[in-house]
């Protein structure tokens, strides 16, 4: 009786430390594929801007390149968004991209994600540390990249249209191509005659964000609706006349 009643004791003591230990190590396996989840959606985000930077005409343009696209893309390319806002302080909002460079002097791709891995299971473990990542590429430019478009037939030139487009642009960066918004009064916005974005106007209160040509409302300047899926084609098969503000060639 003496020895059962001291193997009780034991196990008592020892099962506990053991279920812990175990669960330890499954909340770390859960922050590294947190952490996996981001650098993937990183590195694809860093493929995107290398080929969004492909629709630039000049170095001029280069350097004009929205880093607010990168956002957007960023939080589009995270696949587990449930594990990312369990792990990450802030979630998907907490992924910076500062001192990113989209793309730099040199042409290439510099993507600095930052953001701090936290953990915070009581008995178990308790820890925020702060993740970088680093990805470099070179930008996709092309055989177009400041080239002579003097002189040469339609099938040689290159123009740009968007998916529904109705009209074509002689250059990447026309502004009917790239919204620029700027943030105003809800009411104001209403009284404009603007109706409420499809995507996040349902959650627009005090200020909001509109754009000169837009006809709807957004809560955020990184709206999805603001990103524009945007071709290179050749002038012959455009289709559609030269857009008002950058037409001609």
């Amino acid at each position: 009786m003496k020895n059962k009643g001291s193997m009780t004791v034991e196990a008592c003591l020892v099962l506990p430390m053991f279920l812990l230990a175990g669960l330890a190590i499954i909340f770390m396996c859960r922050c590294r594929a947190a952490e996996s989840v981001i650098y993937e959606a990183a590195a694809e985000t860093a493929e995107y801007m290398a080929e969004y930077a492909y629709l630039t005409d000049s170095v001029q343009e280069l350097s004009a390149i929205d880093p607010a696209v990168a956002y957007v893309q960023m939080h589009r390319y995270i696949d587990d968004k449930t594990l990312v806002d369990r792990y990450v302080k802030g979630g998907e909002n907490g992924i910076l991209l500062l001192s990113s460079e989209f793309p730099d002097e040199d042409g290439s791709i510099k993507l600095h994600a930052t953001y701090y891995l936290t953990l915070n299971v009581p008995l178990i473990c308790n820890f925020s540390k702060r993740k970088t990542i680093d990805i470099e590429q070179a930008a996709y430019l092309g055989d177009h990249f400041g080239e002579d478009e003097s002189g040469i037939s339609d099938d040689e030139i290159y123009v740009y249209v968007t998916d529904n487009h109705e009209v074509y642009h002689t250059t990447a960066m026309c502004t009917y191509l790239h919204y620029d918004p700027e943030s105003v009064g809800i009411d104001a916005a209403k009284a404009s005659g603007r109706h409420e974005c499809e995507f996040c106007g349902s959650v627009c209160t005090g200020s909001v964000w509109v754009t000169e040509y837009g006809d709807a409302y957004h809560s955020s300047p990184a709206c999805a609706s603001f990103v524009r899926s945007i071709k290179r084609v050749r002038l012959s098969e455009a289709g559609v006349p030269a857009c008002s503000k950058c037409g001609g060639r």
